[in-house]
């Protein structure tokens, strides 16, 4: 099984001149954690992620200003989300090709401990591929793993 099996072909992106408050919205809009940034040829240039926004050491949301108390943690917010995406993203970004088996791109996240990888033609977004893609894949590929558990 390759990547061009599993992939999301519908990918929602972010450009990276967005402010950090639209990326916000769409991820929760489309009930997803995460999305890869293009430039405007619609080339891959990063990948800006809950984890980004809010678990980083450096990241947008001032989460610790929230000890300083309502107004000071509104204010930081208000600064935050005014943020541009080229700012808060992940510029390092591992993609894959359309022809990457299954394997390889479980291995690619389980080695990085990244949850989702952008497929690429080129340097173009073609697809997108999350953990639960993978599982769902070796489910359709061995059901006998996860018929008869171990435990």
């Amino acid at each position: 099984m390759l990547a061009k099996d599993i992939m999301t072909r519908e990918v929602i992106t972010a450009k990276r001149e967005m402010p950090v408050v639209e990326v916000i919205n769409a991820l929760l809009q489309n009930k997803i954690t995460g999305m890869p940034v293009v430039d405007s040829e619609g080339n891959l240039v990063g990948i800006i992620s809950e984890s980004d926004l809010i678990y980083k050491e450096k990241s947008v949301l001032p989460l610790s200003a929230y000890w300083m108390g309502k107004a000071d943690f509104v204010k930081a917010c208000r600064k935050a989300l005014a943020t541009s995406v080229e700012e808060a993203m992940t510029r390092q970004v591992y993609s894959v090709t359309e022809d990457t088996p299954v394997e390889d791109i479980a291995t690619l996240m389980i080695e990085r401990g990244i949850k989702r990888v952008p497929v690429v033609r080129g340097r173009k977004v073609i697809g997108i591929i999350t953990r639960a893609d993978v599982m769902k894949a070796i489910v359709a590929e061995w059901p006998e793993m996860v018929s008869q558990p171990s435990w």
